[in-house]
């Protein structure tokens, strides 16, 4: 396989037992518009189109193509004079919410990712609240999360706004940052290297597609400045796009912003996430242990031994219980 799809990420692809057959157009969306998705093979972008098939998934959503999904395109074009996606290949994650509506249903914004860029304003954006809650969300699709921070440059107080994060963070990078200052960016890029891919997710105006375009060298992504009387960002930024980041130093995707992050609990995804915790569980008193108020909880007394696993379990609790405050629960270990 080529280089090109290397930097994609192909090699993550490869570990999931997935065999590229002779013959056929492998490739990564980069770009939804409605029907048509832009590709990037291994002989650069192609446009192309779903399926019939792919079209009835309307029935079920989750297996419609979105950004960053891994595709098999048709070699002949159709009637559109382009060719069209002749197979979903399965994911190995994937960044989820719950949909608007009052049904439970599942909405994936981007597909593959391997880690979450919270990005928070530090001007009157700037809620605890809601950072948790975009936390929660890459971590009930098990995925890391890293904050960012941004306009670091533009306000007063930094500390005292660093210090009412510590009670949500539980072990999250954070890093205060100028997204019009390439090097205020280096530290967070240390998360991604070759072939991964972070997916920005945060409100409108916090500086995303800002940050894209000062990783890329190119103003790609539209911009605007928020509202002076209020710092609320317009919703500039209306699609979902996957960029290659220079220099083999992986993947982003840019995401329109969101007003409130909708959890949608994966527990497949989350038991992967926290695996490393609940491998103690067979060593819990009680088979059905929840590891919360229960005795003898195995899981629970590795909290207070390893500062790591405390951080894991108290994102746990947030995410599976929605607990944020177990300072009882610790009292009864």
């Amino acid at each position: 396989m080529s280089e090109r799809l290397n930097q994609l990420g192909l090699q993550a692809l490869l570990r999931q037992g997935y065999q590229p057959a002779e013959g056929i157009t492998l490739g990564r969306i980069t770009r939804q518009d409605r029907q048509r998705l832009t590709v990037l093979t291994a002989d650069g972008p192609v446009r192309a189109i779903l399926s019939p098939k792919n079209r009835l998934a309307k029935k079920n959503k989750i297996l419609t193509p979105v950004v960053g999904d891994w595709i098999e395109i048709e070699e002949d074009t159709s009637e559109s004079g382009m060719p069209a996606v002749r197979m979903l290949l399965p994911r190995f994650s994937k960044l989820s919410r719950r949909a608007a509506g009052d049904a439970p249903v599942e909405q994936v914004l981007v597909a593959n990712p391997d880690i979450v860029f919270v990005v928070s304003g530090l001007d009157q954006n700037f809620n605890p609240n809601r950072i948790q809650r975009f936390l929660s969300m890459a971590w009930s699709c098990g995925l890391p999360a890293v904050l960012l921070l941004s306009k670091a440059d533009l306000v007063d107080g930094l500390s005292e706004k660093l210090k009412l994060l510590e009670p949500i963070l539980y072990g999250t990078p954070v890093y205060p940052v100028n997204m019009h200052d390439g090097a205020s960016l280096e530290a967070p890029l240390l998360h991604l290297t070759t072939g991964q891919c972070a997916a920005l997710i945060g409100s409108s105006g916090v500086g995303k597609s800002t940050l894209v375009n000062q990783l890329l060298g190119v103003n790609q992504m539209a911009t605007q400045a928020v509202r002076a009387f209020d710092d609320k960002g317009r919703h500039t930024t209306t699609h979902r796009e996957l960029c290659v980041l220079p220099d083999n130093r992986g993947l982003i995707i840019d995401t329109p912003g969101m007003r409130e992050a909708q959890i949608w609990y994966d527990e497949d995804q989350l038991r992967d996430r926290y695996q490393a915790l609940l491998n103690h569980a067979n060593d819990c008193k009680f088979t059905n242990c929840r590891h919360l108020e229960e005795p003898d909880c195995a899981v629970k007394k590795q909290t207070l031994i390893n500062t790591q696993f405390d951080h894991l379990w108290r994102q746990y609790c947030l995410v599976a219980y929605g607990i944020t405050d177990v300072s009882d629960l610790i009292r009864t270990s």
